[in-house]
């Protein structure tokens, strides 16, 4: 996501046409995921037997929950969906409904609802317990959130999903049984994709003004880049924190993301939980923005309330970088993704992709819901229980892919 939105929250409902959504995925799998936008020019399903043998014997009552590191996944998984003979309706952030009336009005064809992922949204929750539990057609959420740009590392899961899945499986009691299914998806460069990524670097540099070296590695040259980044963001917003060590990136990433929280804090008047952690806050402090920018009662509000949005999402970019991600294995798989995070956060928009890739989309193992419920507990407890076991699926399928890929996204740069 590179920005939030705070027009006043519309609900766009699934407005399912089975003829319009199998055209739709044909067309998505034929032309949109080879095309310029997306680049995937093949796709593999890995383990998809458990899946189908589910549908067999349960019905659609399923929940699939795949990790979101690119923009390219929703429709990665129109195509998965497709190759597997699985109907499967999508909860999406309402940003994406607001940004295109056609691209809507498709979405809605295809099985796809809003949800307002910065409040309560009661429609949402409703209608995705309602899909589930119906039987009919299966469903598709994003635990992530937002896309991060790790396609190696999941990002910690919300504890929506698992709420969901226990609803339903609660409103069905003994009729049948609500299954989650953690789904891994990986794009991998299927050619050297490397002087690209070289020539988009010097594009970044030359716009920060920073000098790169072509004798030194990768990795050190996008560290200068991003140095140049924090001090251009941070900087012209009063945000860098006294004595800053440039040496220690990811430690001046936490300590700037900390201040302007606190500061975002004070502004709003919110007394932050000692138990949340610096996502936790920015969801909070999220909320309160998202209520006064969403509400015309307070007109008079909504400028500076627009400030706040922006340092919201400064924040939110820099707590999404994870310090070590790239220097722990600098493949080409994850050299691309950091210079394309790096890219949409420098100019604050999308960009088509650069090279082809491959996307693999591994299914994990059903969970059985009606299991983990009979087992007993708080509900929160179990809730947090499911969300663990959902991401450690998706993390456990991303691995076993890595093992397996023998592209060049997966060798050193």
């Amino acid at each position: 996501m590179l920005q939030f939105t705070d027009s006043p929250y519309r609900y766009f409902p699934p407005k399912p046409n089975r003829l319009l959504a199998w055209f739709g995925a044909w067309c998505n799998g034929r032309y949109h995921l080879p095309g310029s936008l997306h680049c995937i020019s093949s796709l593999k399903l890995e383990n998809v037997g458990p899946v189908k043998a589910a549908c067999r014997k349960h019905g659609q009552r399923i929940l699939f929950l795949p990790n979101h590191s690119t923009h390219s996944d929703p429709q990665i998984m129109v195509e998965a969906f497709r190759q597997a003979g699985v109907w499967s309706f999508f909860m999406a952030a309402y940003e994406v409904f607001e940004r295109d009336y056609k691209i809507a009005w498709v979405m809605q064809r295809m099985g796809a609802f809003s949800v307002d992922r910065d409040g309560s949204d009661r429609q949402s929750m409703k209608e995705a317990v309602r899909t589930i539990a119906g039987g009919k057609n299966a469903l598709t959420i994003f635990p992530e959130g937002n896309v991060y740009f790790m396609n190696d590392r999941v990002t910690p899961f919300l504890d929506g999903p698992a709420y969901i899945a226990m609803k339903a499986q609660q409103e069905i009691e003994e009729e049948g049984r609500i299954l989650a299914v953690p789904v891994s998806i990986k794009a991998t460069h299927v050619t050297d994709a490397r002087p690209q990524l070289y020539q988009l670097l010097a594009e970044m540099a030359s716009a920060l003004d920073v000098e790169i070296s072509d004798e030194a590695d990768i990795v050190t040259n996008l560290h200068q880049v991003g140095i140049a980044m924090v001090q251009r963001n941070l900087k012209m917003r009063g945000f860098l924190p006294p004595n800053p060590d440039f040496g220690d990136l990811p430690g001046l990433l936490k300590s700037s993301a900390q201040l302007i929280l606190e500061r975002l804090e004070q502004k709003i008047e919110i007394e932050p939980k000692t138990k949340d952690d610096l996502m936790d806050r920015l969801r909070n402090i999220r909320r309160e923005i998202h209520k006064v920018r969403a509400n015309p009662e307070r007109e008079i509000d909504h400028a500076v309330a627009a400030t706040w949005a922006d340092e919201a999402i400064i924040a939110f970019r820099i707590l999404s970088y994870a310090g070590n991600y790239l220097s722990e294995k600098p493949t080409l798989d994850r050299v691309g993704e950091t210079i394309e995070k790096m890219r949409e956060d420098l100019y604050s928009r999308s960009f088509p992709a650069y090279a082809n890739r491959e996307a693999v989309v591994r299914f994990g193992e059903p969970i059985d819901v009606s299991e983990k419920l009979a087992a007993g507990g708080k509900r929160r407890q179990v809730m947090a229980e499911l969300t663990d076991e959902f991401e450690r699926g998706v993390q456990a399928g991303l691995d076993e892919i890595n093992a397996n890929n023998t592209h060049p996204g997966a060798k050193i740069f």
